[in-house]
């Protein structure tokens, strides 16, 4: 980039509200390619983009990216503009001689071919005749939305008892979806022990940091962006989120996998190693890997809640969660 410049030319206007919107642009440009982007206008205002050019070349500019400051492709830019500089294209390099120097020239696409600036147009005019909607009869209390949907899901559902119930709805609510409630699968002691675990002091360890994020627990681990964890999913051809397992697991934890069925097949096989686990939570979604996985964690006996079949989430599982931190808090 040593002698190639970038050029903004617009049109340039007698108002000096136009040089100003103009001039804010190039700044911000300029800051976020951390490269210099020089401004220049077609008349009016200086400087004038034949005198900056004529000045870049005598620096010992080769090459010139253009950038077109106007809205359509009028007499301004292939008369004025291009037809001075020997260019006949836009959106290509081409070699143009201009006054005896040979140069490289890059012609940017005018802004009215541009569907962003379509977008910013019908959001002034939108605003302009009123047609956004109004959103003063949406609830906006987080806890008034949550006991809302909370109330009509719970009638809609059933399950052994009152706490297993609330499980499945929070999977419900957080899957925006009834049919989910039809595939949970909660062991008898699943609850219990989570409950249990926590109380006691025992981490969460989830598969990804999506998962993590969204629990609401004093101590919430996921390792799947630690180096080592990087070094031997390498190594052994196997995946991060089954090495971050295998990793984290050197603690007793409550599991908790809502992305990666790898990650759940690891567990199965620590715990068939030797590794107590006192609940596995899982709703990885996809259709590979994930419909098998989830049914081996069920017939494998271990406490566990799960969302059978290829739908799933890490939102989900999340909300599960903090359902069981919920009751190890309330005791």
């Amino acid at each position: 980039m040593n002698n190639t410049a970038v050029v903004l030319i617009g049109h340039g206007s007698r108002r000096n509200t136009y040089n100003q919107d103009i001039e804010r642009i190039v700044k911000s440009l300029g800051y976020e390619l951390k490269i210099p982007v020089y401004l220049s206008y077609n008349e009016f205002n200086s400087p004038n983009w034949r005198d900056l050019l004529a000045k870049l070349i005598e620096k010992g500019v080769k090459n010139f990216v253009f950038g077109l400051v106007f809205l359509g492709r009028g007499n301004h830019v292939y008369h004025d503009i291009m037809g001075e500089v020997g260019a006949s294209k836009i959106g290509e390099w081409e070699r143009v001689k201009y006054k005896e120097n040979e140069i490289g020239v890059f012609f940017t696409e005018t802004l009215g071919r541009s569907p962003l600036v379509k977008t910013a147009l019908k959001y002034r005019l939108s605003r302009a005749v009123n047609f956004l909607p109004s959103i003063e009869d949406i609830l906006m209390d987080p806890e008034g939305i949550e006991d809302g949907s909370m109330k009509k899901i719970l009638e809609q559902i059933d399950a052994r008892n009152c706490r297993e119930k609330r499980i499945i709805a929070k999977a419900v609510f957080a899957a925006g979806n009834l049919d989910v409630a039809k595939y949970m699968y909660v062991t008898e002691d699943a609850i219990d022990s989570g409950i249990e675990a926590l109380s006691s002091g025992a981490p969460i360890l989830t598969d990804v940091k999506m998962v993590s994020a969204g629990i609401r627990w004093k101590d919430v681990r996921c390792f799947i962006d630690n180096p080592e964890v990087a070094e031997l999913a390498r190594k052994k051809a196997k995946t991060r989120a089954s090495e971050a397992m295998r990793f984290g697991l050197k603690n007793p934890s409550v599991v908790v996998i809502g992305n990666a069925p790898t990650a759940l097949a690891e567990v199965l096989q620590m715990v068939k190693e030797g590794i107590d686990v006192p609940l596995v939570i899982a709703t990885p979604p996809g259709f590979t890997n994930a419909v098998e996985v989830k049914e081996k964690l069920v017939r494998s006996g271990i406490p566990s809640i799960a969302l059978r079949g290829t739908m799933g989430g890490s939102g989900i599982a999340a909300s599960i969660t903090n359902e069981i931190v919920r009751l190890a808090r309330n005791g």
